[in-house]
């Protein structure tokens, strides 16, 4: 089935390793409900949610290859199905049977298909399943899965592995029992021509295949850690923070308190001079005294620092390891960026082969997760404007096939992401005369500007090097997205080229989005902050100016850049006193924003927004101060649409813009399925975003408009059905072109789908070809 597939092994490998996850979670859940009604018949609500999981798994399996676990997951949900119909009555060993089903199907996923262990497993479960769905006939029948431990002695081992002899009334061995690692795998004792007991074999992976002097490798073991633990955890390492904050603040008073004990001390002792012998015996008892306190509060105070020290490499190493759960390496992108450039490849034909440098390189998942669009479209962008035809580079000495060079590298805490290419680079002196024939540019600033100016232009004005627009590129849009993506990460993007000899985009980003630098200020006493990255200097501003001259990196002259009036954004009136400024530069346009006071740079801790706040885009997110208030963080990408209103959207990279090639969402409660999907579409050039269930999906839609919508029908909080209708409704879907996918194939479901407009009707387990023929029906 993986040759219907079309996965890559790594990738299959990859989407088996989800399935098991996925599939221990949903064997937990069917465990958990059946153990929770005891020996009664779970309720109906309880058994529908079973039978939806084991359906999920069904359709899961399916879509990575298990046919065995498609069938055994089939017959567990048609069991479920006649439990609930109470044509199968519920007996006190039914609970029992069903954990040791569930028992068994981890036990075979862990050991895996086509292993005699996971086959014996298999064939164990099929007896049991049958046995469940059909209890009319005698317990007696069905294979022993767990027998009684009063009839049960233990035997010699063979091949290493746990033997248990089960005895009928008279002594005679009847059956045996092997255990292995999760499941104990039974078969009947037959009889030899001469009496003697005999055992049938039951063969295991190590008796043939391990060499007696060969020690098994060590098995890998991996931690499964919930998202919301670690960000837990991050969060508890912020409070350490804040702690150390509030206690170096203390530190701060006592170092007054005792800058003000040696001031009273002093003038106690300047007293003395002019007392009398009897006082002076007195204060000067009481000026030793105030000395040892000095001296004693100033080695208080010197050890207390010893210990904010101390906290503060605790700090480092928590929050160091911390952020180590949360890294990734890039072969996941990389590996991504491949399926990309082939899908690319065949539409296009094009010559181009993928060079992946620095696959080990580490960095937040949620980095990467962001930076799989940003590369996608660098790609595009290469394919279509760099690889020249084969005799082209024929005559200009480079090999037939192009080559395209993703690199990843570590530059202390930023990551650095270059696409190179080996085309035919960027014509500047056409891009230039692009600049003035589009508006963008006055002829003598053009003239004056040099080649860097002209290729950091090709990030923010919309502007293409392409006259011409097709479905892969030429609009102009894609790099400006490019460089809000990045940007929104608190990176930047540079691009350099040769004629002749390619173009290379260079990405340089945090490795991580949790902690960052900021600059704080305040505006009407309230403390904001913005990203360190995205600030270039601090300035004083003039009443009432409009705009301010800022020295700009680069240019000979003073550019003169907006002043926007946060005093007034923020609603705290309008001062008419000169004021300081902070320069903030967002995707290639920078401003001045007016504040109060500057606080300083410091480091903070972000956090999300809640419910309240999140409906504010002004807002990025929020930190804590040491004193325990909040200080909201500006976002650049509102400050720059703000003082740049009639600026292009590409120019600020507008999240709002579609992609070039369409925007896919994928929903399923099924992550298997989801990954699967993602790289279906990645394939053949779409930009993919997923969704759990309705409600998530429909929420998404509310931000981003889709060019297609490929869902299951049953998910938990809101179906398929009720997520198309609602989709519907929204005039900036109603032809919009939708797929469904699920295993509920039936007249009543298919005439539902075509009431809603629904475009295809797959029945799982989806394949590539089946994919590919549903988005071709008309």
């Amino acid at each position: 089935m993986s040759d219907e597939l079309d996965f890559d092994p790594e990738e299959l490998a990859m989407l088996r390793q989800l399935f098991r996850v996925e599939a221990e979670d949903a064997l937990e859940l069917v465990t958990a409900r059946v153990l929770a009604a005891g020996s009664a018949r779970p309720s109906i609500e309880a058994l529908t949610e079973m039978m939806r999981v084991t359906h999920t798994l069904k359709g899961a399996a399916g879509t990575v290859g298990l046919g065995a676990v498609v069938e055994l997951s089939h017959g567990l949900e048609s069991a479920f199905a006649a439990l609930g119909r109470e044509t199968v009555p519920w007996t006190a060993a039914t609970a029992d049977q069903i954990v040791e089903i569930t028992d068994g199907l981890r036990g075979y996923l862990e050991h895996g298909p086509g292993s005699p262990t996971g086959e014996a497993l298999a064939a164990q479960l099929r007896s049991q399943i049958e046995q469940l769905g059909d209890r009319r006939r005698s317990d007696t029948a069905r294979l022993l899965a767990i027998p009684d431990p009063s009839s049960i002695r233990f035997d010699t081992p063979i091949a290493g592995v746990p033997v248990l002899l089960e005895q009928d009334t008279s002594g005679r061995v009847v059956a045996e029992v092997r255990a292995t690692d999760s499941a104990w795998i039974t078969a009947p004792r037959t009889s030899s021509p001469t009496g003697s007991d005999t055992i049938p074999p039951i063969a295991f992976a190590h008796d043939d295949e391990v060499r007696a002097d060969a020690a098994p490798p060590e098995p890998k073991t991996w931690l499964r850690v919930e998202p919301e633990r670690i960000d837990a955890l991050m969060s508890g390492a912020g409070e350490l923070l804040f702690d150390r904050t509030r206690i170096e603040r203390r530190v701060q008073l006592l170092r007054t308190l005792a800058r003000d004990l040696a001031r009273t001390r002093q003038t106690l002792h300047d007293a003395l001079g002019d007392s009398g012998v009897p006082t002076r015996t007195a204060l000067v008892a009481t000026e030793s005294e105030l000395a040892g306190q000095a001296a004693l509060l100033s080695q208080t105070t010197a050890a207390l620092l010893d210990e904010i020290e101390a906290l503060r490499r605790t700090i480092g190493e928590l929050q160091h390891g911390l952020t180590r759960i949360r890294m990734a390496s890039a072969r996941a992108l990389m590996t991504h960026a491949a399926r990309t450039l082939r899908a690319l490849r065949r539409a296009t034909g094009v010559r181009v082969e993928l060079r992946a440098l620095g696959e080990e390189t580490e960095f937040d998942k949620a980095v990467a997760e962001q930076l799989v669009d940003p590369i996608t479209q660098l790609l595009r962008n290469a394919v279509a404007h760099a690889i020249e035809p084969p005799e082209e580079r024929a005559a200009r000495g480079k090999p037939p096939a192009a080559t395209i060079t993703i690199r990843a590298r570590q530059d202390g805490n930023l990551l650095v992401l270059e696409v190179s290419d080996d085309g035919r680079g960027i014509d500047t002196q056409a891009l230039r005369d692009r600049l003035v024939a589009n508006g963008h540019w006055t002829a003598s600033r053009a003239q004056l500007a040099n080649d860097a100016e002209i290729l950091d232009a090709l990030l923010g004005t919309g502007v293409s090097v392409r006259g011409d627009a097709d479905e892969l590129a030429g609009r102009g849009i894609g790099l400006g997205l490019v460089r809000q993506t990045v940007a929104k990460l608190g990176g930047e993007v540079k691009v350099s080229s040769t004629a002749h000899r390619g173009t290379t985009f260079s990405l340089r980003l945090p490795l991580s989005t949790a902690l960052a630098h900021a600059m704080l200020f305040k505006v009407g006493g309230q403390v904001y902050a913005v990203p360190n990255v995205h600030v270039v200097d601090t300035i004083s501003v003039e009443p009432n100016a409009t705009h301010a001259a800022v020295r700009v990196r680069a240019a000979p002259d003073p550019v003169q850049l907006p002043v926007l009036r946060l005093e007034q954004l923020l609603g705290h009136g309008s001062p008419a006193e000169k004021r300081p400024g902070v320069v903030v530069s967002f995707a290639g346009k920078s401003l001045v924003c007016t504040v109060d006071k500057l606080v300083g740079p410091r480091e903070i801790i972000i956090k999300p927004l809640g419910p309240l706040l999140a409906p504010l885009t002004l807002y990025a997110g929020a930190t804590i101060s040491g004193s325990g208030k909040v200080q909201l963080i500006l976002d650049p990408a509102q400050l720059v649409r703000r003082a740049y209103p009639d600026a292009p959207s590409a120019a600020i990279g507008d999240s709002g813009a579609s992609s070039l090639a369409g925007r896919a969402l994928v929903v399923d409660d099924s992550r298997a399925i989801r990954e699967a999907m993602t790289s279906m579409l990645g394939r053949e050039g779409w930009i993919v975003d997923v969704a759990e269930d309705g409600a998530r999906a429909l929420q998404m839609s509310r931000q981003l408009r889709y060019d297609l919508v490929v869902t299951d029908l049953e998910m938990p909080e809101l179906g398929g059905f009720d997520l198309i209708a609602r989709l519907r409704r929204d005039e900036r879907f109603r032809q919009t072109p939708i797929v469904v996918i699920t295993s509920r194939v039936n007249p009543e479901h298919r005439r539902r789908a075509r009431d809603l407009g629904v475009r295809a009707f797959v029945a799982k387990p989806i394949t590539r070809r089946k994919l590919l023929e549903a988005l071709a029906t008309r």
